[in-house]
């Protein structure tokens, strides 16, 4: 839940505080759509000052460097982000579920067989 109230500007920058909703991106599904609101949220406000801000697109490049595992402290962010034209494959997610369903199925029998 970050919002400007959460910034103070420094001297020498912005410091952000008061990390108590901070999320385990690892561990929670709305992890991106959340990071996206809050930045655009925060471009939206800074952008009465500074209008340029309002047609960023921080918070999905954020969330891809992450993903990637390219974000670290001395990452330049430029607020350009395109998205992908790839489409998803399907065919290839349905296999992989049918696959552990299959697995989990053997599992089972083979728990069974034992007892």
């Amino acid at each position: 839940d970050l919002s400007e109230f959460n910034i103070l500007l420094a001297a020498d920058g912005p410091i952000i505080i008061d990390f108590p909703q901070a999320v385990d991106a690892a561990q929670n599904n709305h992890a991106a759509s959340l990071l996206e609101r809050d930045v655009q949220n925060l471009a939206d406000f800074f952008g009465r000052f500074a209008p340029e801000l309002s047609e960023t697109r921080y918070g999905k490049e954020i969330w891809a460097l992450y993903a990637k595992g390219e974000l670290t402290p001395e990452t330049v962010l430029t607020g350009r982000f395109v998205d992908s034209t790839k489409k998803a494959d399907v065919r290839g997610v349905l296999r992989e579920i049918d696959a552990a369903i299959k697995e989990e199925m053997q599992r089972r029998e083979r728990m069974q067989e034992q007892e």
